[in-house]
């Protein structure tokens, strides 16, 4: 992640996206059911609480903070487009035709609406699992990403005219937003679908989670935290080994809360502190271990991980006997040695297959297409000739 201006990368941030992925993984292992043991399965799945959800809240303030750190205003929103569109659409649609392969083998496609509407990345805008939880289920987060791209020229500008001493104002406005979003969504939003598990109805939830406008807030506080950063207006003492805790803190206070409120809105303050005390870091030339360039490298592996790993968990999961029953995996089940065999075979496996996709699909789609081709000039006049 580099800003183009100073040459500065953030490696720090690349290596945290890879640990950001561990949660996000476990979590969705967790719902496998894999154990035979009941209680070690439902212990699995509390342990975990709402980590992955927070991670894929750092994922959101990540993107906001990255992409105003490596804007190039002079390239215009045309070229932004298109290197953006091409980040993501190869990977995504190489993904998504792995995952109606799979499903045609193992199970009876959806509605191909909804196929249709993951294929164009619109399915977050619809508060129905036919289309946000369906094929690739994870491209979700894609779908808010693809808003935030496409507004982001215009918030940019909007970012770049607040005064550098009202920053930490509108950034705390963003806060404030992130936290009544689930208020609203508890209170004024219909609790006649639940959702399994969770304890608030499907319409709640999406609001909360997938609904591309609520999650863009935090997308936003990245922007105003990197132009924080940039402007030389950042707490001084709030380093890595400062903020690091205080999301552990966060964390276990959302805990506490309504579950509507743990997924964000408990933790996005130290995030967000997190995100840009890592960045003063690299800008000053810090070590972490975040930075070690194996991790950098893990890191970079993380969007083609993310793409594959549910698939080779639910896939890998029928492959070795389950049947798919009312929308749950069932049987066959494990011990607890072969239980977490398998999950880190499983996660070892969607670590290589991303290293397939990065080095076959991801790097070549962006040497290839994501930069236009560059306009053939005037053949230079010999020197003594005329025109």
């Amino acid at each position: 992640m580099l800003n183009r201006q100073s040459g500065i990368h953030l490696d720090s941030l690349t290596g945290l996206r890879f640990l950001a992925m561990i949660p996000v993984f476990l979590f969705h292992s967790s719902l496998e059911g894999i154990f035979s043991d009941t209680e070690a399965d439902w212990g699995f799945l509390n342990s975990l609480g709402t980590s992955g959800h927070v991670a894929v809240s750092y994922f959101f303030v990540l993107s906001g903070f990255v992409l105003t750190w490596s804007y190039r205003p002079a390239d215009g929103a045309g070229r932004f487009w298109r290197r953006r569109l091409f980040r993501v659409y190869p990977n995504h649609l190489v993904a998504l035709v792995v995952a109606i392969l799979l499903i045609s083998h193992y199970t009876d496609l959806p509605d191909w609406k909804g196929l249709g509407a993951q294929a164009l990345l619109l399915q977050a805008w619809i508060p129905d699992p036919a289309y946000f939880d369906i094929g690739n289920s994870v491209t979700w987060s894609l779908s808010v990403d693809l808003a935030v791209y496409a507004l982001f020229p215009l918030l940019y500008r909007l970012v770049q005219r607040i005064r550098p001493g009202l920053l930490w104002f509108w950034a705390g406005a963003c806060v404030l937003v992130t936290v009544l979003v689930p208020a609203v969504a508890q209170n004024f939003v219909h609790d006649d679908r639940p959702m399994p598990l969770f304890g608030v109805s499907i319409d709640q939830y999406w609001l909360v989670y997938f609904f591309p406008l609520a999650r863009m807030v935090e997308c936003l506080l990245g922007m105003l935290l990197a132009r924080i950063v940039l402007t030389d207006r950042w707490i001084t003492w709030m380093r890595p080994y400062v903020a690091a805790p205080l999301v552990v803190v966060g964390y276990w206070v959302g805990q506490q809360l309504p579950y509507l409120y743990r997924m964000s809105a408990a933790t996005v303050i130290p995030i967000g502190l997190l995100t840009a005390s890592l960045a003063v870091a690299d800008m000053a030339g810090r070590r972490t271990v975040l930075n070690h360039r194996i991790v950098v490298r893990l890191g970079e592996l993380s969007f083609a991980f993310y793409l594959l790993h549910n698939l080779v968990l639910k896939y890998g999961h029928l492959a070795l006997g389950a049947v798919e029953k009312d929308g749950d995996l069932v049987g066959p089940n494990y011990g607890m040695p072969a239980g977490i065999a398998l999950i880190v075979a499983a996660f070892l496996l969607s670590l290589l297959l991303a290293w397939v996709m990065n080095v076959l699909v991801e790097r070549p789609a962006k040497r290839r297409w994501s930069r236009p081709r560059p306009v053939p000039g005037p053949t230079p006049t010999p020197v003594g000739e005329t025109v």
